[in-house]
């Protein structure tokens, strides 16, 4: 992918007034960025996005004002088809493979990436095979998998989900995706989406997000980076993870690049179940996260269970977190009073307790990326197969 715009005027030219940002902003963007490396590769690429996109909407909006801070949510869960920011993935993916000519493709997941690649993939006439703990089965809807082409796969440990996934590619001979440098060009449409804000509302000082590869952040500075002397100033970058699985957090406040770490053997102790994955360093975005942080002033903090709980339990003007949400047309999804989806909200909880430390400053305008938040999980996705060992894998018969 190369950046085709040098200034607002080119982008404002190559930005598509037929799609608002709040349809999508793969197809509202599309054209500020050249696929493939002749303009006939790009716009057969195109071609494909327009065919498969669905719904890949955003939009930002000012929250509240706490100590001081003005913080500004980016809304990426209920405009998006599948509620998560993973409809962009879903998008960009399941196009680059109807490019490539893929009729069969398998992913592992811990339930958002794997919701949208099989949505997207199902409707584009895919066979899809979905690895993912066991302890996940939770957070899918049923309904996703209702198609017989549509393979769902539990592993009983969740260290165990990224092996399986690829020994079932090399035994069958099906396609793993995304590619990692997808995984870049579908974050960089959320840039160009906060760049347009941006360029027409004023800046912000920080932008929050919870992480786990962080792909996101990394695909979003590339672009502001890109039009820098236009916006004047980058602001710096907070990531956040679960104290519980945060090897990017340990790696730089020790300064040690992140190579072996232990696996998560079991997702019950986590506060978010979908980003159990301890080893994100094995896609190589380290090196690219703590360029990020150092080039622009950034850092990285953590939310555990007692911080998170006090954060939604807290009060603004005599309102929760929720209720805020609730006034702006955002009801997170509950169950049994739970936060089904806590991805999203733990970027705000981090921006908060931030805020607390001084490392956001009073006055600071902040914008907090909501990712996930509103949930159509139902409790009642079955697997095929649900494997103890990677042996089992031979039981899968492809026809």
């Amino acid at each position: 992918m190369k950046l085709t715009v040098n200034n607002k005027i080119d982008f404002d030219r190559a930005i598509d007034p037929e799609y608002n940002a709040e349809k999508s902003i793969v197809l509202r963007y599309r054209n500020a960025v050249q696929f493939g490396a002749t303009p006939e590769e790009d716009l057969t690429f195109k071609n494909w996005l327009q065919k498969i996109s669905i719904q890949e909407g955003a939009q930002i909006f000012p929250l509240l004002t706490y100590r001081g801070v003005d913080i500004f949510i980016l809304d990426e869960t209920s405009l998006m088809h599948t509620r998560t920011l993973k409809s962009i993935d879903g998008c960009i993916t399941i196009a680059k493979c109807k490019l490539n000519g893929y009729e069969r493709v398998k992913f592992e997941s811990g339930g958002n990436t794997g919701t949208a690649l099989t949505q997207y993939g199902i409707m584009a006439g895919l066979e899809t095979f979905l690895f993912l703990p066991e302890e996940n089965l939770s957070l899918l809807n049923s309904k996703i998998f209702e198609s017989k082409k549509a393979h769902l796969l539990a592993v009983k440990k969740p260290g165990m989900v990224k092996q399986a996934t690829h020994l079932f590619g090399k035994l069958n001979g099906i396609q793993h995706i995304p590619e990692t440098v997808w995984r870049y060009e579908a974050s960089r449409f959320r840039g160009f989406f906060i760049l347009e804000h941006m360029l027409e509302k004023g800046g912000f000082d920080w932008i929050t997000q919870t992480i786990s590869a962080a792909f996101g952040p990394i695909g979003i500075y590339w672009v502001l980076r890109g039009l820098k002397e236009e916006i004047h100033q980058i602001p710096p970058f907070l990531g956040i993870q679960q104290e519980a699985n945060s090897p990017m957090y340990k790696a730089w406040k020790t300064n040690k690049v992140p190579t072996e770490m232990d696996q998560v053997n079991s997702t019950k102790g986590l506060l978010t179940k979908v980003m159990y994955d301890v080893k994100p360093q094995t896609y190589g975005t380290y090196d690219g996260l703590r360029d990020l942080l150092v080039r622009h002033g950034g850092d990285l903090t953590t939310i555990n269970h007692a911080e998170f709980a006090d954060f939604l339990e807290k009060h603004f003007d005599g309102k929760n977190v929720l209720e805020w949400f609730r006034d702006h047309g955002i009801e997170i999804s509950l169950n049994n009073g739970e936060v089904i989806e806590k991805t999203g909200l733990i970027a705000l909880a981090g921006t908060l307790k931030a805020i607390d430390q001084g490392i956001i400053a009073k006055g600071s305008k902040v914008l907090c990326c909501l990712t996930s938040g509103i949930s159509e999980a139902d409790g009642k996705a079955k697997p095929e197969l649900t494997l103890s060992s990677l042996e089992e894998l031979n039981q899968i018969k492809i026809e």
